[in-house]
């Protein structure tokens, strides 16, 4: 049986702060991206570091983990050629904002953007602009670990520089999988790219409290159930 743990109610964590995550993340990836590429990106924090979140923690961190390497790998791709101890990689930014029953995190970067033809096929499965000349095998190993919401940065760092590489880029599963996560509890997450400039992910995840829409809704299949039998009634 699970142990009942202070500030929890089941797997829900009150009044989470959403910063120390972001935190704890970007120190994890910051390090893995300086391991694969000799630098990486400083973070900046925006907004309110106080705002406060209901949520599931392993889903946050989850959530977090994959649109923060985008912005890295992103950033430190388009300007690793220039970037010298006097000349450093622009900063990915982290902005949180408090709403009514929500908390929004914003992540930009500096990567370069993305046409609308890419942005529309980026949340496809499957999608990614890892190297097609990876094995089949290797594909489906690492697609396992990018659905993983206990796959840990510091066992990577550990790997060949190859194997490395594919947890930072990933075989296109995070970003859709992300999306998933959020909606699932009635958040959602929104990408506005400037191609030629950078790209801004907005995450927005609803607080997990009793009363609110994001617990009491029915289960889909419980819907389905009524409707189907609605329909054979009325036949």
């Amino acid at each position: 049986m699970r142990v009942p743990k202070d500030g929890f109610v089941g797997v829900v964590c009150q009044d989470m702060r959403p910063l120390n995550i972001v935190q704890e993340i970007a120190g994890e990836l910051r390090s893995l991206t300086h391991a694969l590429y000799g630098c990486a990106p400083e973070v900046e924090y925006r907004g309110n570091p106080d705002c406060v979140l209901d949520y599931i923690p392993r889903h946050v961190k989850y959530m977090v983990r994959e649109l923060l390497k985008n912005a890295f790998r992103s950033t430190v791709e388009r300007h690793l050629s220039r970037s010298t101890t006097t000349d450093a990689l622009p900063h990915v930014a982290v902005e949180l904002q408090q709403g009514d029953i929500h908390v929004i995190f914003k992540i930009s970067d500096q990567g370069g953007g993305m046409p609308k033809r890419v942005q529309r096929e980026a949340w496809q499965y499957g999608w990614t602009t890892v190297d097609s000349s990876k094995s089949y095998s290797e594909a489906f190993q690492y697609a396992e670990e990018s659905c993983s919401w206990d796959r840990g940065t510091k066992e990577a760092t550990a790997n060949q520089s190859g194997q490395m590489r594919t947890e930072l880029a990933g075989y296109g599963f995070g970003l859709p999988l992300t999306r998933l996560h959020a909606q699932y509890f009635g958040g959602d997450v929104f990408m506005q790219a400037l191609p030629g400039h950078g790209t801004d992910l907005i995450l927005i995840l609803t607080h997990l409290k009793a009363g609110t829409p994001s617990t009491e809704i029915d289960d889909l299949s419980t819907l389905l159930y009524k409707k189907e039998g609605r329909q054979g009634f009325a036949t």
